[in-house]
């Protein structure tokens, strides 16, 4: 009985009770916080719209009440709709390949082609999503991946939450380390008036060492589940969304013309929609039309009619709507944050509070700031044009090149994706991993990094770094 009551005690919280405390913790601060705004002007260089330096000003305050708090996750859901119905389509178009067995074959080939040496496949995968990251600003077009890597990892003797690691570990990393994202650098160093993608030799120099702890931390966890699966973080949580069949058996497993078709039809969706996202700006309306397209013709391939394919569809999607709920939840924080006005408080103030500091003292302090700060603006562009227009002044001020400015933007917001709800939320939804088992490895991931990320910014201001 004593043993039963323990268990009941020390049992690990809901992902939708964690995400519920953020929300209430982010309405209290609405009280707490006066509000304000900054205004706000279009910047034709970076077509977008763009905080005004020094016209802050405290408004009327607009503390959330208890009902708004609630009706802050309906809208967080509609709010994030695009994220959830593309999730919704990519694993439908993914989870296809394991429905109609081209993902088990076509692993079992590669089993039988690496043979001893298939422990190379998982960092080589991790290594390829972090370059897509770290140069294409690739992110949220990933999620499709996830539940394929995920069964890899299985099918290699693994766990599930390697092959998450593998995606969106390798994902985050790159895109936080990056030398030419479009999505951050370009965005910070055209608000900072730098040339685009300057500065990238130093911060491809950063990318490698990122990576190459990330490898070393992600093989030693995978070393540790392939000699002990109980030692697993994920050990006993279920992921029916994945092929579960062994190693062994994928081997002996028949690599049919028609799952080479089928695996062909996938590759080749990618290089589109990798293509059309770089070339023509394509987003979730146009990846989730092609995701949609490619799903109803693996099925054809596979001699599936169209109701099957219908069918198969909906049983995926019952899978995924936990993901979609906590998607839309973590959503609901920033509705909060925005409803009560603050989020520019929130930069008046740090930005305020870093003039006078020593150089390494201050671009340490941007470092911390816009990894604070993250936890409010998850998105990296929104971030950026909301951040960078007090942050480059400030560097001025403090005779900080630019440079070493948008370096902090950039390691700030990248990282702390893997840890703030408002953006790991998404990850775990995505991948099914319980967000306590998440951060149970990329808590002690984030804190390792973080340290790394402020030696290589003293390194940075001691080797002024830019040199604008």
């Amino acid at each position: 009985m004593k043993e039963e009551h323990a268990k009941k005690k020390f049992s690990t919280p809901n992902t939708f009770v964690v995400i519920s405390i953020f929300i209430m913790i982010a309405t209290a601060l609405t009280w707490l916080i006066p509000s304000g705004v900054f205004e706000r002007a279009f910047d034709e260089a970076t077509g977008r719209t763009l905080v005004v330096p020094g016209t802050f000003k405290i408004v009327a305050h607009t503390p959330v009440s208890l009902p708004q708090m609630v009706m802050s996750i309906y809208e967080g859901m509609v709010d994030a709709a695009n994220i959830i119905f593309f999730t919704f389509f990519s694993y439908g178009f993914m989870v296809m390949l394991i429905k109609v067995g081209a993902f088990d074959a076509g692993v079992g080939a590669l089993i039988r082609k690496l043979k001893s040496k298939d422990h190379y496949a998982m960092p080589l995968i991790a290594i390829i999503f972090s370059f897509m990251g770290a140069s294409f600003g690739i992110y949220e077009e990933t999620y499709g991946f996830v539940p394929v890597v995920m069964s890899l990892g299985v099918a290699l003797g693994y766990d599930p939450l390697y092959g998450a690691i593998t995606v969106l570990g390798g994902m985050a990393t790159g895109y936080a380390a990056a030398s030419i994202n479009p999505y951050t650098v370009a965005i910070a160093q055209t608000i900072g008036e730098l040339p685009l993608f300057s500065g990238m030799a130093f911060r491809w120099c950063c990318y490698l060492c990122f990576m190459a702890f990330f490898l070393f931390y992600m093989y030693r966890y995978g070393r540790m589940v392939k000699a002990d699966p109980k030692k697993s973080f994920v050990y006993g949580v279920e992921f029916p969304f994945l092929s579960n069949a062994s190693s062994k058996e994928l081997a002996e497993k028949d690599f049919t013309t028609r799952h080479k078709i089928s695996l062909a039809l996938c590759f080749s969706t990618v290089i589109i929609f990798a293509y059309g996202a770089i070339k023509y700006g394509w987003y979730f309306s146009e990846l989730s039309a092609i995701f949609i397209v490619m799903m109803f013709v693996i099925g054809l391939v596979n001699k599936q009619s169209i109701n099957d394919t219908c069918n198969a569809f909906v049983d995926i999607s019952k899978n995924i709507l936990f993901a979609a709920f906590v998607i839309g939840l973590s959503r609901a924080i920033l509705i909060v944050l925005q409803k009560g006005q603050i989020i520019d408080t929130v930069c008046y103030y740090f930005s305020n509070g870093l003039s006078g500091m020593p150089k390494i003292v201050a671009a340490e302090a941007m470092f911390g700031f816009q990894t604070m700060l993250n936890l409010f603006i998850p998105s990296g562009s929104g971030q950026a044009v909301t951040s960078m227009p007090l942050m480059i002044p400030l560097a001025d001020l403090l005779s900080i090149n630019r440079q070493i400015a948008v370096l902090a933007f950039q390691f700030g917001d990248g990282f702390s994706n893997l840890f703030w709800p408002t953006a790991c939320a998404t990850l775990c939804a995505v991948s099914g991993v319980p967000i306590n088992k998440w951060w149970r490895f990329f808590a002690p991931y984030f804190l390792y990094i973080t340290i790394i990320a402020s030696i290589l910014i003293a390194i940075a201001v001691s080797i002024n770094y830019g040199p604008f």
